[in-house]
C-alpha cells in the first residue's frame, strides 16, 4: 500500500491562501481611491506662500499614476485576467464569476478607475479647471457608497470562500473516514498473517530438518505482518497531518 500522496491537500491549501491575497488586493482599492484623491488634492493646491518644487510635484504625479494604474489591473482582474499574472487563472476565473453575480459592483470599479484617469489626464495637461472638477467629481462619488459596496464585494468573496473551505472540510473528514475503514481492515489482515506465521514457526520447530521449508515461509510472513504494519502506522501519521492542515489552514 502506497504512501498517501499530501500534495493535492498542500494545493488546496495554496489556492486558499491565493484567494485570500486576492481578496487583499481589492479591499486595497478603498486605501488606493483615497490615496488617489490625495495626491489630486495636492497638486490641485499648491502651498500658498511656499510652492512645492517640480520634484516634489513630480513625486505626487508618480503616486497618482500608480492609483491609476492599480485600478486598471484591478477591473482587468475582475475580467478574469491578472496583467501582471501573479494571481492564478482559477482565482481570477472566482473572481471574475463573483463580479458577473454583482454587476453593480464591477460598474462601480469601473467608474472610479475612470473618474481617477480623468484626473491623471487633467495633470497631466496641466489643467487646474480640469484638475478641480474631476478631483471634486471623484470625492463625490466615493461619498456616493463606493467604500461600502468594495465592502460588500469582498464580505461576498470572503463568505464564498468560507463556504468552500467547509465544503472542502467535511470532503475531507469524509476521506478520512473511508481510509481509517481500509486501515483497520489491512491491521486486522497484518493480525491474522503474524498469527500464521507464529503457527508456522511452531510447526517448523515441531517437525524440525524437515520443517526448513515452512521455517522459511514462516520468516516471509513475519515480514510482511510487519510491513503492513508499518504502511498502516504511516498511513495513519498522514492521514494526522492532513487534518491538522485542514484545521489550520
Amino acid at each position: 500500500m502506497p504512501r498517501i500522496d499530501t500534495a493535492s491537500h498542500d494545493d488546496t491549501a495554496a489556492l486558499f491562501a491565493q484567494r485570500r491575497a486576492a481578496i487583499d488586493l481589492i479591499a486595497t482599492t478603498r486605501a488606493k481611491t483615497i490615496r488617489a484623491a490625495l495626491f489630486a488634492t495636492y497638486l490641485f493646491r499648491p502651498h500658498p506662500t511656499h510652492p512645492e518644487d517640480e520634484e516634489t510635484r513630480d513625486g505626487w504625479r508618480a503616486v497618482l499614476q500608480e492609483q491609476c494604474d492599480d485600478m486598471e489591473r484591478l477591473c482587468t482582474i475582475l475580467t478574469g485576467r491578472d496583467p501582471q499574472n501573479e494571481l492564478p487563472r482559477e482565482v481570477c476565473a472566482w473572481i471574475c464569476e463573483h463580479s458577473a453575480n454583482h454587476p453593480e459592483a464591477a460598474k462601480a470599479f469601473a467608474r472610479t478607475r475612470d473618474l481617477t484617469v480623468n484626473m491623471m489626464r487633467a495633470v497631466e495637461a496641466d489643467n487646474q479647471t480640469e484638475l478641480g472638477r474631476a478631483l471634486e467629481a471623484h470625492k463625490a462619488y466615493g461619498r456616493s457608497g463606493f467604500f461600502q459596496r468594495v465592502t460588500d464585494f469582498c464580505d461576498g468573496l470572503w463568505a464564498h470562500l468560507d463556504e468552500k473551505r467547509h465544503q472542502e472540510v467535511l470532503a475531507a473528514q469524509a476521506t478520512a473516514r473511508a481510509i481509517s475503514k481500509t486501515l483497520a481492515r489491512l491491521e486486522h489482515i497484518g493480525k491474522h498473517v503474524r498469527l500464521v506465521s507464529l503457527n508456522a514457526s511452531v510447526e517448523a520447530s515441531r517437525v524440525g530438518d524437515a520443517g526448513r521449508g515452512l521455517g522459511v515461509i514462516a520468516v516471509e510472513f513475519k515480514t510482511l505482518a510487519e510491513e503492513i504494519q508499518h504502511l498502516a502506522v504511516t498511513a495513519r501519521d498522514d492521514i494526522r497531518k492532513m487534518a491538522t492542515g485542514t484545521k489550520t489552514g
